[in-house]
């Protein structure tokens, strides 16, 4: 389960599935930030790429994506999944955040719906133990983990925690369990800053982190662009010469022009989803996809394919495109094909997927995976 792949189509084709008519159809209903604070992270160019090639294909069941904006509203995103599963969706998402996916949780539960939301890393919605939800993405715990992991192997001992409750436990507790684990290994956390989603100027949280003497070899952050990028760009206008870190929020293609100086991003690293930018075989699929016409992005749209491929294969593994079918196929042992992941399971955990946690750093401007693990500790959160 821990190597990459490419699209494991020919898997697919392999599979056969006599309970499965023709004419049946697997509906996914995304509800969508295509615009707004959010639209970076979106999934659907990849959703609708990798439905396309399935349709092509003609294994299985016809994929339909349907897809809205939201606004990157949570309200907004709760009222078109409920379009979504009014017009006969299986599976339906909406904003990744609990805000938006509880709501759609519980309106989907008299449906039968699976909410699979591609990008989810929230914990509240492990918590909160949803039976008909799955997440795409490993819970942060798990992501902030492996940056500390990778930090201390590093060479880093002490660390400020840069936290945000704007985007619930993503942007407030993620750094959290990174401190957690990266005192584990023995690090020290030695200041946590507060900050709001949308900041562009730094300088009070900066001021307060150059009064600190010895000054940090890191600093942990869990937040979006352009944010992130101002604040590396801010931190070495400022004299800071420590490391900046990361989650998945840092892994959208603009990091690198938000920055602009390639020297100032060989101190920055993030734990994400998948290796992308680095040659492998997620790149070689938004390379496709791009070619067929698709405006993927990124990783998100590698999530949005695991989506649409695992939801499929459950499908004709099933025989079925019934959602409560599907969802047990999605759990079964032995997991399905995903495009992050070579297998990706969820018998072990329900909602959450096994899988490793690749940590990406950079050299001469250009992404680097530092590791690709499944972190040895991960803190306690349930």
């Amino acid at each position: 389960m821990n190597g990459r792949t490419r699209i494991g189509l020919g898997l697919l084709l392999a599979m056969t599935s006599p309970g499965l008519a023709d004419d049946q159809e697997l509906k996914i209903g995304i509800a969508a930030s295509l615009t707004g604070a959010y639209a970076p992270y979106v999934e659907v160019e990849g959703a609708r790429c990798l439905a396309d090639k399935l349709n092509v294909a003609g294994v299985g069941p016809k994929v339909t994506i349907m897809a809205e904006d939201t606004r990157s509203e949570p309200q907004l995103s709760v009222t078109i999944a409920q379009k979504f599963l009014d017009q006969g969706a299986q599976v339906v998402t909406g904003i990744p955040f609990p805000d938006s996916l509880i709501p759609i949780a519980q309106i989907a539960e008299p449906y039968g719906a699976t909410v699979f939301s591609a990008p989810n890393t929230q914990v509240e919605m492990q918590v909160a133990g949803f039976e008909n939800f799955i997440a795409g993405a490993v819970p942060d715990p798990v992501n902030a983990a492996s940056s500390a992991e990778a930090a201390y192997k590093k060479g880093l001992r002490t660390a400020v925690l840069l936290k945000s409750a704007d985007a619930g436990s993503w942007s407030d507790m993620l750094p959290e369990w990174f401190g957690q684990s990266f005192e584990h290994w023995g690090g020290k956390v030695i200041g946590r800053l507060n900050h709001s989603i949308g900041t562009n100027d730094w300088s009070p949280q900066i001021a307060q982190i150059r009064a600190m003497s010895p000054q940090p070899d890191a600093i942990m952050i869990s937040s979006v662009l352009p944010d992130i990028g101002i604040l590396i760009r801010q931190l070495k206008a400022n004299g800071y010469e420590g490391w900046v870190i990361g989650s998945d929020g840092f892994d959208d293609p603009s990091l690198e022009g938000t920055v602009v100086d390639s020297g100032t991003l060989e101190r920055v690293m993030f734990a994400t989803h998948g290796p992308t930018g680095t040659g492998g075989p997620i790149d070689e699929f938004l390379a496709d996809c791009k070619a067929r016409g698709f405006a993927v992005q990124g990783i998100f749209d590698a999530l949005g394919a695991d989506m649409v491929l695992e939801a499929h294969s459950a499908a004709v593994r099933a025989g079925s495109v019934d959602p409560a079918a599907i969802r047990k196929a999605l759990r079964a042992e032995g997991g399905n094909p995903g495009v992050t992941a070579k297998v990706i399971s969820y018998a072990e955990n329900g909602s959450a997927p096994v899988k490793t946690v690749p940590v990406i750093g950079f050299q001469d401007g250009k992404r680097i995976l530092i590791q690709d693990t499944i972190p040895d500790f991960v803190p306690e959160w349930k």
